[in-house]
């Protein structure tokens, strides 16, 4: 039999560039790459979609932990208040909240939930309350003389600069507290800065 002329021993057209898809493989590739590309898209909205949760219920918890250390932080202040008026600790009913079996528990959560400053702060908090716990009771418990809530009694002194340090402890919580919640947006002048900025890079007008 004659050969083809262009044609090899075997009689199949030799191409000089790709081979090209039939319809029905293009079919199967579109339906392929189409499948792949919604399997990827929901899979990114999932992830998103998880994130998204997962960060709204720690916030959750964080803020019910923020919450309970504002109400802490109030205990032991107006607690601290009393005893310094009063030179005693008053009479706690059954049932009423214990400011100094508070505090450690909500270090323990702030472990977890709050920032390491924060954290800090609440432990600094905790070591103020108990010096001026500690130097109230020595006070209270001298045999040298009898308790004097005057500036002529070191010991009561003593627990006056403990006091100072318990304040300035909690504020400085109470200041972290709001810092975190309340953030606060960029101030209108800035916002323009940036979108002259911007539109300076781009070769835009004024």
């Amino acid at each position: 039999m004659r050969r083809e002329r262009g044609l090899p021993p075997g009689g199949l057209p030799v191409h000089d560039g790709a081979v090209g898809l039939t319809a029905v493989e293009a079919a199967l590739t579109g339906t392929a790459l189409g499948s792949l590309a919604t399997f990827s898209s929901a899979w990114y909205i999932q992830r998103a979609t998880s994130r998204r949760e997962h960060e709204s219920r720690v916030w959750e918890r964080r803020r019910g932990v923020y919450d309970e250390a504002v109400i802490v932080m109030h205990r032991i202040g107006h607690l601290r208040d009393e005893v310094e008026e009063s030179g005693r600790f008053p009479e706690r009913e059954p049932g009423d909240p214990d400011p100094l079996g508070d505090m450690p528990a909500l270090v323990a959560r702030m472990d977890i939930y709050g920032t390491d400053e924060l954290l800090e702060a609440c432990e600094r908090v905790s070591e103020a309350l108990d010096g001026w716990n500690t130097a109230w009771g020595a006070w209270r418990t001298q045999r040298e003389t009898n308790p004097r809530r005057s500036a002529s009694d070191p010991r009561w002194v003593r627990f006056l600069d403990c006091v100072r340090v318990s304040r300035e402890a909690e504020s400085r919580v109470i200041g972290l507290l709001r810092a975190d919640v309340h953030v606060e947006p960029p101030p209108g002048w800035w916002k323009v800065r940036e979108r002259h900025a911007w539109r300076r890079r781009r070769g835009i007008g004024n």
